[in-house]
């Protein structure tokens, strides 16, 4: 499953050369797992509830194109690999062009380890897993 947010960004987004601040990425991408988690009925409430957090341990971000004010934007995000506490998120940023197609500007990913409350490392719940694993776009390599 590939989740799609549809946004753009706005003034307090972009720098003083128009082009969307490079760490205002991350925060798109937390927009974009926290959409996906919701569309399938696994929101981040579902883990705060059972006393669970699931804190970035890695990202990475490669920028090929700028973003700027205003532009139609999609972010594709997808869970890619689900492990015992971890799970990683793939995200593609496309821009929008008014011919209907589309121009990629930023590929990343961040990775989650799932901790208790006394930040210890902690297996997901077996229920969850089993959802999860149904929207997993592609096996581990």
């Amino acid at each position: 499953m590939i989740h799609e947010l549809k946004f753009r960004p706005i003034f307090g987004d972009v720098d003083a050369m128009n082009v969307v601040y490079y760490g205002n990425y991350l925060r798109f991408f937390e927009s974009g797992r926290t959409e996906l988690m919701r569309s399938v009925e696994k929101p981040y409430a579902i883990f705060v509830e059972r006393g669970l957090h699931l804190p970035v341990t890695e990202c990475h971000i490669k920028y090929r194109r700028p973003a700027r004010y205003d532009d139609p934007l999609v972010l594709k995000t997808s869970l890619s690999w689900l492990k015992r506490a971890s799970l990683r998120f793939d995200y593609t940023l496309v821009k929008q062009l008014e011919n209907g197609g589309e121009t990629e500007l930023v590929t990343g990913y961040t990775v989650h380890g799932c901790i208790n409350l006394e930040g210890r490392v902690t297996a997901f719940p077996p229920e969850i897993v089993q959802e999860l694993k149904k929207v997993v776009v592609m096996a581990e390599a």
